[in-house]
């Protein structure tokens, strides 16, 4: 028998962790395997080759902060949300590798949200090279910083008297709601279940890489955790505290719990991958200098599905009235009009030539507003006969704050 695709079964899911620690490199256990799928299993379709598992791809159900519309009299709305399905434990036997399986769990998982009028399907990547062939496009940038707490401090101290520390039962009570208020403002941001939270707070000793449980430093307003690395050279100091998660609802919010984490004696290094690209804290310091990004990499990557629905759900920043042709070898081209402004968005089939053109891959990239449209055009994945058309595109299409997902999946 050749290779056979088909939705997973409970008896399936002992035989999908193993083979996802394979190609992983790591030895889940009994444990590992529990708190995967007891508390929010994903939804699974695998390969089969005589009747063995020889890949494997799921998904989580997410609901996603999109781009709005501020306006003069409402600066800064709550954003919209879209549905959308987050691709999750893709993995394939490494005995059989270059077969065309990945490509063809690939295409089972795009059929089926093609046929359910899924807008949009996400994901992150272990590898940068693998998924823009099936449509997904790079949507945000993470970014990784280190701060050497000694050498800086808040320029203006603010009032800091709000933040307590809690334990993991109090957290585990105030946590989720400032999420909800702090993804609401940031295009990208995933929500969280019940189920999913009760995961994070399982925190695992296996899983803490040598650091600490997690401390948790909450504001009326928002909140951030925190893991810290122990470390003595002789008489100094050198703990490395890393923050884990980070909502910071609002702007004191944001001020106070810096300026609580920079007081922190014991520590000398304070590192996040969580700090936005547009994250004010710089402007915040007395020295920006302190703040060193170490790395910037894909985020999230979005793959547009049903591509209407996908336009129509977010808000942007002036009046457009454009035709956009969506090149796509997996679900077939389409070609859109776009009608939108603060006002609103309406979307649908065109049968007019296109003023923009460009691959599903690309419109992927610039739908959160993380990457510009120009400069996409610029590297030949966008196509329009006027840019002062393009131009205006790009300009709606942006997006403030920068996106950032925020919740691994």
């Amino acid at each position: 028998m050749g290779i056979e695709i088909r939705p997973a079964v409970p008896e399936d899911l002992s035989e999908i962790g193993r083979l996802d620690g394979i190609a992983f490199g790591e030895q889940l256990s009994v444990q590992d395997l529990a708190d995967a799928f007891d508390v929010e299993p994903p939804r699974f379709v695998v390969a089969t080759e005589d009747g063995s598992i020889v890949g494997v791809a799921g998904d989580f159900r997410f609901d996603m902060t999109v781009p709005g519309s501020p306006t003069a009299a409402h600066p800064a709305p709550a954003l919209p949300s879209l549905g959308v399905p987050g691709v999750t434990w893709v993995s394939v036997s490494p005995t059989r590798r270059r077969r065309g399986i990945l490509r063809r769990l690939m295409e089972f998982q795009l059929a089926e949200y093609a046929a359910a009028a899924e807008p949009a399907a996400i994901l992150t990547a272990s590898q940068g090279g693998i998924y823009r062939r099936f449509g997904y496009g790079p949507a945000a940038v993470t970014r990784a910083v280190s701060i050497d707490r000694r050498l800086t401090g808040l320029l203006t101290p603010v009032d800091d008297s709000a933040v307590q520390v809690l334990s993991a039962d109090r957290a585990r009570a105030v946590l989720p709601s400032l999420h909800r208020n702090w993804r609401k403002q940031v295009p990208g941001a995933l929500s969280r279940s019940e189920a999913w939270w009760d995961r994070l707070f399982l925190d695992r000793e296996q899983h803490r890489g040598g650091r600490s449980a997690k401390f948790y430093l909450v504001h009326p307003e928002g909140y951030l955790s925190y893991r810290i690395r122990n470390g003595w050279n002789g008489g100094d100091v050198e703990s490395v505290c890393s923050i884990v998660d980070y909502a910071p609802g609002s702007a004191s919010a944001h001020a106070a719990l810096w300026q609580t984490l920079l007081a922190m004696d014991l520590v000398s290094v304070i590192e996040s991958e969580q700090v936005s690209i547009d994250d004010p804290l710089p402007f915040l310091l007395t020295d920006h200098r302190a703040l060193k990004t170490t790395a910037l990499r894909d985020g999230l990557w979005l793959r547009p599905v049903t591509v209407p629905a996908l336009l129509a759900a977010r808000g942007y920043g002036l009046d457009v009235d454009v035709v956009i042709r969506v090149l796509d070898d997996q679900l077939g081209d389409s070609t859109v009009r776009l009608q939108a402004g603060p006002g609103g968005a309406m979307c649908e089939p065109a049968s007019s030539v296109a003023d923009i053109e460009l691959p599903a891959a690309a419109l992927g990239s610039v739908y959160l507003g993380g990457h510009r449209l120009r400069t996409l055009a610029q590297a030949g994945l966008a196509r329009a006969d006027d840019p002062a058309s393009l131009a205006r595109v790009d300009l709606a299409f942006a997006a403030d704050p920068a996106p950032r997902h925020g919740t691994g999946f």
